[in-house]
């Protein structure tokens, strides 16, 4: 399980941990689907290692409308909860025979593929991740079994794909790591199991020097000052399984710290980093560490948050504001209102997105459209 984590830094390693995750189940294979913008096609993301992309983006190709009808229906089904949850493909007609009938089924079966599942794997937009995994006719169709061992792996899957956005982004702009971690406007730690920090990159060190948030010990150690920030490092530094608990909404696991104002403004997130193998036996190689500070711009694709989100212009508006780091305070000088008024409107859109404060909105915000590179 340490293994999906690896591939947040290194992408490389996404077909074999997918590989592996198949095998588990007894599949095919898996491919993880994004959307494009105007929701009409689907671009290939990854897959695994049996699969070979110009086949996956031909069938794509002549099957686009089918295809496209089916993603709906899993996102419609898998759309209900927190958790994941994978949806068999009975969903798609109402008997096998009429499942197999279909055009796209059958340039599917030219390859061995009966029956597949899909699930969503990002809530805060559905536009990516879409998880999709192909059985054969021995197989049979997604069983109870597969659900319990994908329920087991998906929301760490999830959790590793929306963290690793930021780096596969900017990662050919640079010529190595340590040059692409310091060009991110995101503050990015790495630390050993003991917590013994091995880098960090300037955004990091500058929240450390000027938040006073995280902290780096005399003996070269991270912790977090405030004690909920330090019982929720020690949780989740302590056993890797509580990662992902949260799924296709990680930014609900991330720790929220206070900065200025009594104003949750620094969004702190963690994933496990692991070697050998990905799925059990594992050794644990340590921690990357994410924190966003939201009281500083960030730079968001309004427009597109906007229809992702289901948000009114004057909605778009407030959160563009607040994505300029101002307070509700600075808010209600900018629009001319009161406090108050500021307080309601920030209070609605919270609820609106199902955001607990304005730090989880603004990090909803950057996972579906936002410039990481400082």
């Amino acid at each position: 399980m340490l293994g999906i984590y690896d591939a947040v830094l290194d992408p490389a390693l996404w077909p074999d941990i997918l590989d592996r995750l198949a095998h588990e189940v007894g599949a095919l294979g898996i491919i993880i689907f994004d959307m494009t913008d105007d929701a009409e096609a689907l671009s290939v993301r990854t897959f695994s290692s049996r699969y070979e992309r110009g086949a996956i983006e031909r069938y794509l190709a002549l099957h686009v409308s089918y295809e496209m009808a089916d993603q709906r229906i899993f996102a419609r089904h898998s759309a209900a909860a927190d958790r994941i949850e994978v949806i068999g493909d009975e969903v798609l007609a109402p008997t096998s025979a009429q499942l197999a009938a279909r055009p796209n089924s059958q340039a599917m079966a030219q390859f061995g593929i009966l029956h597949r599942a899909g699930a969503l794997l990002s809530r805060d937009n559905p536009g990516r991740d879409r998880f999709s995994i192909q059985f054969s006719r021995s197989h049979g169709p997604l069983g109870t079994g597969d659900r319990a061992v994908l329920g087991l792996y998906l929301p760490h899957l999830a959790k590793a794909f929306e963290l690793s956005r930021p780096i596969d982004r900017w990662r050919g702009l640079a010529a190595g790591l340590a040059a692409t971690l310091d060009r991110l406007s995101i503050g990015i730690c790495l630390i050993r199991p003991d917590r013994a920090v091995i880098a960090q990159n300037a955004e990091f060190r500058r929240q450390v020097d000027e938040l006073g948030v995280m902290a780096v010990t005399r003996d070269g150690r991270l912790e977090v000052r405030h004690p909920e920030g330090r019982a929720w490092l020690e949780r989740l530094t302590g056993d890797p399984a509580r990662h992902g608990q949260f799924g296709a909404r990680p930014r609900k696991e991330a720790l929220g710290a206070l900065r200025r104002d009594d104003q949750v403004s620094v969004s702190v997130e963690i994933a496990p980093l692991g070697t050998l193998e990905a799925f059990g036996g594992g050794r644990l190689d340590g921690y990357v560490v994410y924190c966003l500070d939201t009281s500083r711009p960030v730079e968001i694709d309004l427009d597109g948050v906007r229809r992702a989100m289901g948000l009114t212009a004057a909605e778009a508006d407030l959160l563009g504001l607040l994505a300029e780091g101002l307070t509700n305070r600075e808010i209600a000088g900018h629009r001319d209102r009161s406090v108050e008024t500021i307080n309601t409107q920030v209070k609605s859109l919270l609820a609106k997105a199902d955001c607990a404060n304005r730090t989880q909105l603004i990090r909803r915000a950057t996972t579906i459209g936002c410039r990481f590179l400082a």
